[in-house]
């Protein structure tokens, strides 16, 4: 291993460690838990019939739209909010890498947490569309596609929030609840600005076609992943262009 992908990997390590360890993660790695329980309740007690509409809210609602958001928001806000919020930003001088590498060890770390996290809700969701006699391949490709794509572009654009204001946490909420929720549904000229609206395109693919899926992206699953792919990696050199230019002294 060079020195350079070794450096990467221990600074991708701290910032792993740091995200997982923290309070906040253990609290909110309750809610894929509750959800993936309630998938499995419903699976128990109701007939497969019954079972796609439930299919559609888990994956292209709860899944992605409420638990891979949440998730992404509270870690990767803090992959510099909480530096910030202790004043201790200004130790990153320390680090002998350029500070374009620090952005990327800890947008790989809050996606790499985010995806850990959302884990019981995502075998949740596998199970529920499996259980409806849907190809597993494709279910599962499906909504393992959407998790990732999606908890990418929610966590590059987060923690490009959390070197933007101190208030990330608070911004991160308003567009999570009123912008991609309400908003975007209301109004289907926005949601070319919503990631969720394209997150449940690609997780149309585990979806049975007759089955509504709520607020999409007009665009097909391949422009959807494009679009999802592009936003993260578009957010994390903003992030990175950012972080160079802040003043941490």
């Amino acid at each position: 291993m060079s020195a350079t992908s070794g450096a990467a990997t221990t600074l991708y390590g701290f910032s792993l460690r740091a995200i997982l360890f923290r309070g906040r993660t253990a609290g909110f790695a309750t809610l894929p838990l509750v959800v993936a329980a309630v998938a499995f309740v419903v699976i128990a007690i109701t007939s497969v019939p019954n079972r796609y509409g439930v299919q559609n809210t888990f994956t292209g609602n709860l899944l992605t739209g409420l638990v891979v958001p949440i998730v992404a928001l509270v870690l990767a806000i803090g992959a510099f909010g909480d530096e910030r919020d202790g004043r201790t930003l200004p130790l990153l001088r320390a680090i002998a890498r350029p500070r374009w590498h620090i952005v990327l060890a800890r947008f790989a770390a809050a996606w790499t947490s985010t995806v850990v996290v959302c884990l019981p809700a995502v075998i949740a969701c596998v199970v529920l569309g499996v259980s409806v006699n849907q190809p597993a391949g494709r279910v599962v490709g499906g909504v393992l596609l959407a998790t990732a794509l999606t908890s990418a572009a929610y966590c590059a654009v987060f923690v490009l929030l959390s070197l933007l204001t101190r208030r990330g946490l608070l911004a991160g909420l308003a567009y999570v609840v009123l912008w991609e929720t309400f908003l975007a549904g209301l109004a289907p000229a926005l949601r070319g600005l919503s990631i969720g609206s394209y997150g449940r395109r690609v997780a149309s693919l585990a979806i049975p076609g007759d089955v509504p899926l709520g607020t999409v992206a007009s665009i097909g699953v391949t422009g959807s992943a494009l679009v999802l792919a592009g936003i993260a990696v578009a957010a994390t050199a903003l992030a990175g262009w950012r972080l160079q230019r802040m003043d941490v002294g």
